[in-house]
């Protein structure tokens, strides 16, 4: 056994013993919470992708009172509200969407049919294959189909504008082109329209996310 004195070491004021003691903690819980961050979304990526699809299916009732004023415009398209519940591996939150809703007239519902025929005879497994212009009604994706971004209705132009690249869609969703006969905006395709009905007397949609930057249409999510 070894005969050697060791080195006395103060271990400091009560003060530094206390700030010592409190910045071991911090790191310790700060550790724990990054851990848990880290976590979150890896027990997420645990729930099968089937079963997330099947748990985020489903139609969600639209704000009464702005469904209500969309019933009585016929000149210009609707932001329309609704609520809905977003499951997320073991998590469930409630979350805010919104779409431009749009009333047609039976000659815009015609012209719409003229323009994008692939929403009116979808093939076997197309990502369409639900009732567009329900009703006289159709319901697009707040998303601009070039990049998720969100769009908006100009009233100077007559026309939904995309305000990060330019695209432009007329009322029914068409993208527009220019003079030259060139679109306007690199969107692949027009908007996207979104299953619609009313049941019980109330209006409701179904929220689904497409691929972004392709001419097809794809579906990718519910959420």
């Amino acid at each position: 056994m070894s005969n050697e004195a060791k080195a006395y070491q103060d271990p400091g004021t009560p003060e530094e013993v206390s700030r010592r003691a409190f910045l071991a903690r911090a790191t310790i819980f700060g550790g724990t919470a990054v851990a848990l961050t880290l976590a979150i979304p890896l027990i997420g990526s645990l729930v099968p992708k089937a079963q997330l699809v099947e748990a985020n299916k489903g139609f969600s009732p639209l704000n009464k009172d702005e469904f209500a004023q969309l019933e009585q415009s016929i000149d210009k398209p609707v932001k329309i509200f609704f609520n809905k519940a977003v499951v997320n591996g073991y998590l469930r939150e409630a979350t805010d969407y919104y779409v431009w809703g749009i009333k047609l007239t039976d000659a815009e519902l015609a012209d719409m049919r003229k323009e994008r025929p692939d929403l009116f005879n979808p093939q076997p497994g197309a990502a369409i294959d639900y009732p567009v212009g329900n009703l006289n009604f159709v319901m697009f994706s707040s998303l601009c189909p070039h990049l998720n971004c969100k769009y908006d209705w100009d009233t100077g132009l007559g026309a939904f504008l995309c305000p990060c690249h330019g695209s432009q869609f007329n009322k029914i969703g068409v993208h527009m082109k220019d003079a030259r006969g060139k679109f306007i905006g690199p969107a692949p395709r027009g908007l996207d329209p979104l299953p619609f009905n009313q049941e019980g007397g109330t209006a409701q949609v179904e929220w689904i996310k497409f691929a972004a930057n392709t001419p097809d249409i794809v579906r990718m999510s519910y959420w």
